[in-house]
């Protein structure tokens, strides 16, 4: 269960594109699953810690939240100010959850709706946090401006740059603080591997 964040800094530069003005941010959400097998609890998590996605050089995740920003617009000069002409955070969410390859047996498919149920909810409150900041970059494209001397509004596209990155930071700090509190011991992830593989929760 975990999420991908932004770089640091979006590449402003190279993804600015002419783009009419709409209202808000434009999200789009799509799910995957990988293929796991095992009729029990703990096969069951064993496949998921060999295939699940990619934490990671050498860990791996059971769900995870990848995201694929955008932003489109252009930076124009008018009366000396520079400002983004049809400004809009685009944010493409995948939401990437396991799947048995098979049925399973009643009392470890009732484990395993509950257990994957969780694994949504997770998921989901990391969707949440991205749109709320793929929200607040929208807000910022479409109020920025700047007064610059270059014709071609170098410095002004910095200043973007910079106003981008402190609110993809602040954002990154959320998403791991919501993790961090999911994955401490005894947490709401602990308990839903153990309940998936039958144990008493102590």
């Amino acid at each position: 269960m975990a999420f991908r964040r932004f770089a640091a800094v979006l590449a402003v530069a190279a993804s600015l594109a002419a783009w009419p003005a709409f209202a808000g941010p434009l999200v789009k959400e799509t799910v995957e699953y990988y293929s796991i097998s095992g009729r029990t609890g703990a096969e069951l998590l064993r496949e998921m810690n060999r295939h699940g996605p990619r934490h990671g050089f050498l860990r791996r995740a059971i769900a995870q939240t990848r995201y694929a920003p955008d932003i489109r617009g252009k930076l124009v000069k008018q009366d000396g100010v520079c400002r983004m002409k049809g400004g809009r955070f685009l944010l493409n969410i995948t939401y990437v959850y396991p799947r048995p390859s098979e049925k399973l047996p009643s009392d470890v498919a009732r484990r395993w709706k509950a257990f994957q149920a969780d694994n949504v909810r997770h998921e989901k409150m990391h969707g949440r946090i991205a749109r709320e900041m793929a929200v607040k970059l929208d807000r910022v494209l479409k109020t920025f401006s700047y007064r610059d001397r270059n014709s071609r509004c170098n410095m002004a596209m910095l200043k973007l740059e910079r106003e981008v990155d402190k609110v993809v930071r602040e954002y990154n700090r959320k998403q791991r603080v919501f993790d961090a509190k999911e994955h401490r011991q005894g947490g709401a992830v602990e308990k839903s591997i153990v309940a998936l593989l039958g144990k008493p929760s102590g």
